[in-house]
């Protein structure tokens, strides 16, 4: 999830006016030539990758750096030469050789860069960036339904919304990539290709992106992404993954970014699926995670039906999901500002139930699937301290370690960047190799 903040300058109200500009620009979009493009899978190689900084994770920051450093160059994207200054003296301190790494500035740079921009590849070993239109993770579509009795506080709520095109942009000239502008709204968070011509697509994130498209529409506007032949519709991801912030089930709730398939479904290959799975235990126990198996079930009926573009049957394993991370969480009055740290009842639609002063208990979305491939490594979350069965992270390192035979399997703790319904992928931008 990004943590790009509002820009002043920039901000717009997208609602049915912006959706109908962005339908009314799709022709252009279409029209350009993608001939010999695609948009490759995470698991292949990758010339760079790309990395925020933000004081709060400076140590998680650090560790990823150090498992990814040595098998591919770093470069760090900062919003200013000041802060570029402090990551270089942080880092230091924490153990990296910052003289390897490589700085860009860029005044709309956040801290999780995966939704910042998509990586795609071309002819003649040449790179090139998808650029989708971002609101802030669907937030106007967000604000209707927490507002949908008031016109005048969800225009003022989706006045947040913001477009991302100069951030992709940014990133695309100091990669000296294509730029392929999508009248989409969506983040790379939500890309999932096998780089043969397969997406798996979360139909629930697509609706929140864009919620005057129809089913149609989405359908063919993903088709015109590089190299894009075939989409696999998944319709819903990890309930915690909520979006933005909303009652899971009860007093449960949760901060997401809506279904992002970083989360739930990755390839490990081209014909390979990694599925998030609950433990049997805890879904008898635990009304999250019974929703989510509920969830999965009917995802892996549709994946173990589904072929690839090219008509080859696809191989599904079940991932086991960490133990749920859960903290109670007091609905303020007198929280700060939107999604801040604090929660406030007014966050919720008043349907909901609930009042200032309650307790509700947080759920952060945790997942095994938002790991980073990098060449011969794959930094994946770990949740050992955080209440996690040993027996099941061995699980999840052997099944890593037979479908990334040639790579390193390094655990990196990521419960703190859960919480901001971020992850080692959510953070990572890979720069693939032409």
């Amino acid at each position: 999830m990004t943590g790009r903040s509002p820009n002043p300058t920039r901000r717009i109200v997208l609602g049915r006016l912006a959706a109908g500009a962005a339908l009314a620009a799709w022709p252009a979009a279409r029209a350009q030539p993608v001939a010999g493009w695609r948009i490759p899978g995470s698991f292949e190689p990758v010339a760079a990758v790309w990395l925020g900084f933000d004081a709060g994770h400076a140590q998680w920051t650090a560790q990823l750096v150090l498992a990814l450093a040595p098998h591919a160059p770093v470069k760090m994207l900062v919003a200013s030469d000041a802060l570029a200054r402090q990551a270089r003296e942080t880092l230091f301190d924490l153990g990296v050789a910052v003289d390897a790494l490589t700085f860009h500035v860029d005044p709309q740079a956040g801290f999780f860069l995966q939704d910042a921009a998509v990586f795609a590849v071309g002819p003649q070993g040449r790179n090139g960036v998808v650029n989708f239109v971002f609101n802030r993770h669907g937030l106007p579509a967000w604000c209707a339904r927490r507002f949908a009795s008031d016109s005048e506080s969800e225009a003022e709520c989706a006045a947040h919304a913001q477009s991302g095109d100069d951030l992709a942009r940014g990133i695309a000239a100091f990669a000296n990539a294509r730029v392929f502008d999508s009248p989409l709204a969506l983040e790379g968070g939500a890309v999932e290709v096998n780089g043969q011509g397969l997406m798996i697509v979360n139909d629930a994130v697509m609706r929140t992106r864009n919620p005057d498209w129809n089913h149609d529409q989405l359908g063919q506007a993903l088709l015109e992404l590089p190299g894009v032949r075939k989409l696999i519709w998944l319709p819903h991801g990890l309930a915690e993954d909520a979006h933005l912030r909303a009652t899971i089930a009860g007093h449960h709730v949760a901060w997401g970014a809506g279904g992002h398939t970083d989360q739930f479904v990755r390839f490990a290959d081209a014909r390979t699926v990694l599925l998030a799975w609950p433990d049997d235990d805890a879904t008898a126990r635990h009304p999250v995670v019974r929703l989510n198996r509920e969830r999965m079930q009917r995802n892996f009926t549709i994946l173990s039906r589904e072929r690839d573009a090219d008509g080859r049957s696809l191989r599904v394993i079940k991932l086991p999901l960490p133990r749920l991370l859960e903290r109670p969480v007091v609905l303020r009055a007198d929280a700060d500002n939107q999604f801040s740290e604090q929660w406030t009842a007014d966050d919720f639609p008043v349907t909901d139930g609930h009042r200032q002063g309650d307790t509700v208990m947080q759920v952060a979305p945790a997942s095994y699937l938002n790991f980073v491939a990098a060449n011969g490594v794959v930094v994946v979350p770990d949740y050992a301290r955080a209440g996690t069965p040993a027996a099941t992270q061995r699980r999840v390192q052997a099944i890593f370690e037979r479908v990334f035979p040639e790579r390193r399997v390094v655990f990196v703790d990521s419960v703190a960047a859960n919480w901001y319904a971020g992850g080692p992928h959510c953070a990572v931008l890979s720069e693939m190799t032409p």
